[in-house]
């Protein structure tokens, strides 16, 4: 079974604006593969795949035209267009509304994905996340992880920074039991139960209203 857990980062100054330049140059690759098939189909009336493009990266990088840090995750910009692509053709066939894809916005590229953990970011034992190309980035664990770690993805979301962990983990179901138990939801008490006992109203509402007053 497959879980993401979520964590926010706080990253310094520097290691933002560094993170700021690992989007960019994500997007950059995106557009400019998108750009590359789009050409390629216009001129010579060729599709290329994925593959072709991603034996271009050695190239591209040692030209010094790419400034993304890690090799695999260049690889991902590029699956996540072949995807694009694939999802397209699909809604073609399906007599669906197609919609092309499209070239993205530097500011609308929120994320990068480390398809295989260590390569390129690995928690650290002091509660920090490693980055390529950006260093130790402090995160608030709030929660244990449990699972083995699959891949990592760093997303920007309304200008905070946070890491996705997707990890695998094996299912533990609970023991059978013929228990059973009435449930009455209402407003004075959250929920009263057919044993008599009553679960109070956390009234999440009221305790937000000054948070919300200031947002």
């Amino acid at each position: 079974m497959r879980k993401t857990f979520k964590y926010r980062l706080y990253p310094t100054k520097a290691q933002a604006e560094s993170l700021r330049v690992q989007l960019s140059e994500a997007c950059g690759l995106y557009n400019a593969a998108l750009q590359e098939r789009i050409e390629a189909y216009a001129t010579h009336r060729k599709s290329i795949n994925y593959y072709e493009q991603a034996n271009q990266l050695k190239e591209i990088r040692a030209a010094g035209h790419l400034g993304l840090a890690n090799y695999s995750c260049c690889q991902d910009v590029l699956r996540r267009l072949d995807k694009a692509f694939k999802a397209f053709f699909q809604r073609v066939q399906r007599k669906q509304k197609a919609g092309f894809p499209r070239f993205k916005s530097h500011r609308r590229f929120d994320s990068i994905t480390f398809p295989s953990y260590g390569d390129g970011s690995k928690m650290q034992t002091s509660g920090h996340l490693y980055v390529q190309g950006v260093g130790n980035i402090k995160v608030k664990l709030h929660r244990p992880v449990h699972g083995k770690i699959k891949t990592v993805a760093v997303k920007r979301e309304c200008e905070h920074w946070y890491v996705c962990l997707a990890v695998e983990t094996s299912l533990q179901p609970l023991p059978e039991s013929e228990a059973a138990v009435g449930i009455d939801v209402g407003l004075t008490s959250f929920a009263v139960l057919s044993d008599g006992s009553a679960i109070e109203n956390p009234r999440l509402y009221r305790q937000a209203q000054k948070k919300l007053r200031r947002a």
